[in-house]
């Protein structure tokens, strides 16, 4: 029986999967009107962004946040190919370079690539183009 007992919790200890990592959520506030915001929680996160060009040419795109080697990437909703890399520092991110897939989601004149962010104080709103919540 004893045995039995033992196998088990090795048996179960062994099938755990790893711990997913935690997040900051919240707004973090960029040069300007550059938005971006993180919802959700461990294994289901979301993200938005919007940042902006000259007038109010941006780049926005809203989706699902994945674990991608050493950092992040946000998977616009319904995108296949379109993987925006973000590099998180506790309470502080950078936008890394996006593929072409992504410039779907960029005006003329607008990029994504070297956005910085920093989590904001209460109050931030991270919003579209329209005024719509972007998480």
């Amino acid at each position: 029986m004893k045995r039995i007992l033992l196998l088990a919790f090795l048996l179960a200890a062994c099938s755990q999967e790893a711990a997913q990592p935690s997040l900051a959520t919240g707004t973090f506030v960029g040069e300007g009107r550059d938005r971006l915001c993180i919802a959700g929680e461990p294994g289901a996160y979301r993200a938005g962004l919007i940042v902006y060009g000259q007038s109010d040419a941006n780049c926005s795109a809203v989706g699902r946040l994945e674990q991608a080697g050493g950092g992040w990437v946000l998977v616009p909703r319904g995108e296949g190919d379109c993987r925006i890399p973000i590099q998180i520092d506790g309470n502080a991110l950078r936008v890394g370079q996006a593929p072409a897939a992504c410039s779907y989601y960029c005006g003329p004149g607008v990029s994504l690539g070297g956005k910085t962010f920093n989590l904001a104080d209460m109050g931030a709103k991270a919003v579209d183009f329209a005024g719509d919540p972007l998480c």
